[in-house]
């Protein structure tokens, strides 16, 4: 598929912008909202002469930013930017159906945050908790939840899109480990932890062990990613004086995009019973509350996980009773600053 190319909109552009905003509210809220409501919001929003007016007035604003995606000469998707009550604030980004999954929003993103570069540092962004479409492709665009939506029809979650995310020194080491970012070239050694039924026996959604190093390299990739969009991600960790990649520790947002943070960390099995994991969880807690100043992070243990509940006492957190993640229920630990 030709890729879009994106431009700022015009008053011209008013009729497809028009036609898109109805197309992808009838296919993404259909199953959600009454028809009314929608033939009733979308006649009050999206009147193309008053698109035509928001057009022509945000071309005169530094603050805002009205952009199209195209595709061999058709407007597929736009995206409205501006500041808000609340501040810096994405106001709408919808694509045409027949043009979901095909990187026009992303690509809608990737312009607006080179024009946002050096004077806004975050902004905000509402979406409903039920539109699930879209909470996936927030998602991989690193946006995290930070509340309750309070502006927008049909937003009833509030997401914060960071620009310029604090970042830890690392490597950071203790007594006995280093932790460093994941490399491309740790898949093999990886694969030795992720790979291993036993090790793995109590992590992630399934508790199962990863397929094979093709998948162990897509991990690097998701992790790697996460820690360029949020500053913080999981780390290897090294033997200062023995192996390297004995294990992973680090944060992450609860399932993706939070509201939590949460310390997480596994071991390879032959180095287990050697108070490594209470010893790199305690680095971990300390870089988040200190260098990243975070006030809050948990950690999540399947419920007949023990051995995984005494580590966080040991590194200080406390129970902090069960919670549904990762299409569980899980025991969770919380440390504050």
């Amino acid at each position: 598929m030709t890729p879009v190319s994106i431009r700022d909109a015009t008053p011209d552009d008013s009729e497809a912008i028009a036609r898109i905003a109805r197309a992808s509210w009838s296919e993404t809220y259909r199953d959600i909202f009454d028809p009314t409501f929608i033939a009733e919001f979308l006649d009050a929003n999206y009147q193309p002469a008053s698109l035509a007016e928001q057009a022509e007035r945000a071309a005169g604003l530094e603050d805002h930013q009205f952009l199209v995606a195209e595709r061999d000469g058709e407007v597929v998707a736009f995206a409205q930017f501006g500041v808000g009550s609340h501040g810096p604030q994405l106001f709408r980004i919808y694509a045409d159906p027949a043009h979901f999954g095909t990187g026009a929003g992303s690509a809608l993103l990737d312009e607006l945050h080179l024009r946002l570069a050096g004077w806004v540092e975050t902004y905000l962004v509402e979406v409903h908790s039920e539109n699930a479409r879209g909470r996936k492709f927030y998602d991989k665009q690193g946006f995290v939840i930070v509340g309750e939506g309070t502006l927008a029809p049909g937003g009833d979650l509030m997401l914060r899109r960071t620009l310029t995310p604090e970042r830890p020194a690392l490597p950071v080491e203790t007594e006995r480990l280093r932790l460093r970012s994941l490399e491309a070239d740790d898949a093999e050694r990886l694969f030795e932890i992720y790979g291993d039924a036993e090790t793995m026996r109590f992590v992630g959604r399934t508790g199962r062990p990863i397929a094979d190093l093709d998948a162990t390299e897509r991990a690097i990739e998701a992790i790697r990613s996460h820690q360029a969009f949020h500053g913080f991600g999981l780390w290897a960790m090294d033997e200062r004086d023995g192996s390297p990649l004995v294990g992973v520790a680090g944060l992450a947002w609860v399932e993706g995009h939070g509201p939590d943070v949460e310390a997480a960390y596994i071991l390879r099995r032959d180095r287990w019973g050697r108070g490594y994991a209470t010893e790199a969880l305690g680095a971990v807690l300390e870089i988040g509350h200190e260098q990243l100043g975070m006030d809050r992070i948990v950690a999540l243990a399947y419920v007949e996980n023990d051995t995984s509940r005494r580590v966080m006492e040991k590194a200080g957190m406390r129970p902090d009773g069960v919670v549904e993640a990762y299409g569980r229920t899980m025991t969770r630990h919380v440390s504050s600053r």
